[in-house]
């Protein structure tokens, strides 16, 4: 007796049975071989065209030869790994995520080209199938790249886990939901494999970092917002002590975040205007904010010069921010 082939075993959600012969599914769906054989097709052809396989385009894709060329080669081989620095306070399981070793430029380069191009074979060969086509040697190739394609996401997010960790560190003594905010910034690191345009040759992790901490900046408020809910008390007594270290809380929330954020983009400030945002929102290691006579004295300009290349510096950030659809929170 012939035992179910690949589509065959695909049955086990509608016939309710898995590893079944051929004649026994077509008994358990009531059908003939070749309606269950056309049904499975379907179905299969069904979940392929379901798949969401959106792509950052190239024209190196349609060039001749585009497979030997992105596909044909091995992947750039790692840098030599280092003693790996595990941040304390974290579960293991989370620390786990700090032995996957990090990708090199070369290697982004090489799994989002590769990914992307999967995509775009895939999306080309899938047009058969709207057309109706729905071949099983078409569905087997679509299979088989739809398969690869995931393996590669997979690839590109596990070498990424980390840096949602890391940040989400910075905010933990903020936060209680530390985990909460763990899985949210997966779902924004995962968001961001699928959205990084690898052509411009920017490394991953910058525009990641851009993506996780755009989410933590409206997640954080939100959840201090649902905390609040749940404030245990009805005393009128304490009503105003609550209220107070509320906005007291939140406060020391929207300094945080914006500390977080402006660190990120000092690198598009010339050293001048760097010194001046450093200095008065203390953000350097064991610094403190300071007055603009005191950055004024440390510069050796007056404190009005510093409050116009602070104005001056704010808009500019905000500019920067804008072009890259970023939030600084309280500026």
């Amino acid at each position: 007796m012939v035992r179910a082939s690949k589509e065959f075993s695909d049955l086990a959600a509608f016939g309710g049975v898995s590893g079944e012969t051929v004649d026994s599914l077509m008994v358990s769906a009531g059908l003939s071989r070749s309606s269950l054989q056309d049904l499975l097709v379907r179905a299969r052809a069904d979940r392929l065209l379901r798949f969401d396989c959106e792509y950052i385009d190239s024209d190196e894709f349609r060039a001749a030869g585009a497979e030997k060329v992105i596909c044909g080669a091995e992947a750039p081989e790692s840098a030599p790994v280092g003693r790996v620095r595990i941040p304390e306070g974290i579960p293991a399981y989370l620390a786990e995520l700090y032995r996957v070793p990090l990708l090199t430029r070369e290697q982004e380069q090489y799994f989002f080209r590769r990914m992307n191009f999967r995509k775009y074979q895939f999306c080309e060969l899938r047009q058969q199938l709207q057309s109706g086509r729905a071949r099983r040697r078409l569905l087997d190739r679509l299979e088989s790249l739809k398969e690869e394609i995931t393996e590669l996401k997979n690839h590109l997010i596990r070498s990424n886990l980390r840096l949602v960790v890391s940040i989400a560190k910075k905010f933990v003594k903020q936060l209680e939901g530390f985990y909460e905010l763990v899985s949210d910034g997966n779902v924004s690191l995962m968001r961001a494999v699928e959205k990084f345009d690898y052509s411009r040759g920017n490394k991953f992790s910058t525009y990641a970092s851009w993506a996780i901490l755009k989410n933590f900046t409206r997640t954080i408020p939100a959840e201090l917002q649902r905390l609040d809910r749940f404030r245990t008390g009805n005393d009128e007594v304490f009503s105003q002590s609550v209220e107070n270290r509320r906005s007291f809380t939140s406060d020391e929330h929207v300094n945080s975040m914006q500390k977080g954020v402006i660190r990120e983009l000092l690198c598009e400030l010339d050293g001048r205007e760097q010194k001046v945002i450093a200095f008065r929102y203390g953000l350097g290691e064991g610094l403190e904010p300071e007055t603009l006579e005191q950055v004024g004295w440390r510069l050796g300009v007056t404190k009005e010069r510093v409050r116009q290349i602070e104005v001056r510096t704010l808009e500019k950030l905000r500019r920067i921010a804008e072009r890259r659809a970023f939030e600084i929170p309280g500026i």
